[in-house]
């Protein structure tokens, strides 16, 4: 089983595995940067000098602490439609690669099961 496999495996194989897995910790990358950068937005914000409490906030400026969640919320989900994009790409070189490998392996009759 295991010549099988390294025969069928190409470097055009090796190459479309290397991308996957890039693209794959791109995507974890992406995902824990966007949580970081919100959790420092929301750091940043409520430790201003001039405020006291959440609620004493909402009272002076609620247009302008609406934004400032907006924004926090708009680099999370940024982070997250990035993270499934990518995640997305490496599933899909993944299953290429595997697709291609099963017509292979089912053309010349072998099993890799």
């Amino acid at each position: 089983m295991a010549k099988v496999n390294e025969v069928s495996f190409s470097p055009k194989h090796r190459r479309l595995e290397r991308i996957a897995t890039i693209a794959n910790i791109f995507s974890w990358l992406i995902l824990v940067f966007s949580i970081l950068q919100a959790v420092s937005q929301y750091l940043s914000f409520t430790s201003q000098p001039n405020y006291v409490s959440i609620v004493e906030l909402l009272k002076l400026f609620p247009e302008e602490i609406m934004d400032h969640f907006l924004g926090i919320f708009n680099t999370v989900m940024t982070g997250i439609v990035f993270w499934l994009i990518l995640k997305g790409v490496s599933l899909g070189l993944y299953m290429i690669g595997e697709t291609d490998l099963n017509y292979r392996e089912r053309s010349t009759g072998q099993s890799h099961e």
